[in-house]
């Protein structure tokens, strides 16, 4: 019996299947390309959810050892934050647990916030090192992947930017996002999300609204630093 030549081999591969390698190859190239093109743009909103991610479980943490209880919940003198309260700073809620369980203090600042500076050591710790805001109604004792703990703080109600300090958000509020933080980023304006469970999202700000209204919370008090 007479073999195929290799030159017979390659004449035997016929303009169909010729085309059909083609369009596999353009199919593939059209699903990639855009992964290709958004990773430089997505690399600073992945580095911040990392950053969120891991301040968040030291959040978490603090309250499995602490009656599941967050430091906003808890006295002074049981070693918790509830007297900060009042004084609209975010950075004495994150000092007590950080301490203990976030190691890197470079983890509470977004790679993309142009005016917060990581601190030196947790005791020089203030809002300047901070770019996250805390939500004060969160606890363990709602839904906790519906519950919003923590989150970038870029945020806007109605339109205007929020102002550092103690925010109430009313039911009334429309939320959203500036473009001060991910402003670069093709979803723009966006922002990341912490949540109870423990997982992080990021959030477009038509999604913003529905994702506080979710929580079935009576109120939001939202300290940003």
């Amino acid at each position: 019996m007479k073999k195929l030549s290799y030159v017979g081999a390659i004449k035997a591969f016929t303009l169909v299947e010729l085309l059909v390698v083609i369009a596999i190859i353009a199919i593939l190239f059209a699903v990639l390309q855009p992964a290709i093109d958004n990773k430089p743009m997505h690399a600073p909103l992945i580095n911040c959810m990392s950053n969120l991610k891991q301040s968040d479980l030291g959040f978490i943490m603090w309250a499995s050892d602490n009656h599941n209880q967050f430091p906003w919940q808890v006295s002074s003198t049981n070693g918790g934050t509830m007297e900060s309260i009042p004084g609209g700073h975010v950075f004495p809620h994150f000092q007590i647990p950080s301490s203990s369980y976030v190691k890197n203090l470079s983890v509470l600042v977004c790679p993309t916030d142009k005016i917060k500076t990581t601190a030196i050591g947790y005791d020089g710790l203030t809002d300047t090192n901070i770019s996250y805001f805390i939500n004060l109604d969160a606890t363990t004792n709602t839904s906790p992947s519906l519950t919003v703990l923590s989150g970038d703080r870029h945020l806007e109600a109605n339109g205007q930017p929020v102002k550092p300090g103690l925010f109430v958000l009313t039911t009334n509020s429309t939320m959203g996002w500036t473009l001060e933080l991910h402003g670069n980023n093709r979803t723009a304006p966006v922002g990341v999300l912490a949540f109870v469970d423990g997982h992080v999202q990021s959030a477009v700000t038509k999604s913003l609204p529905a994702l506080f209204q979710n929580q079935g919370l009576a109120t939001n008090r939202l300290v940003v630093p």
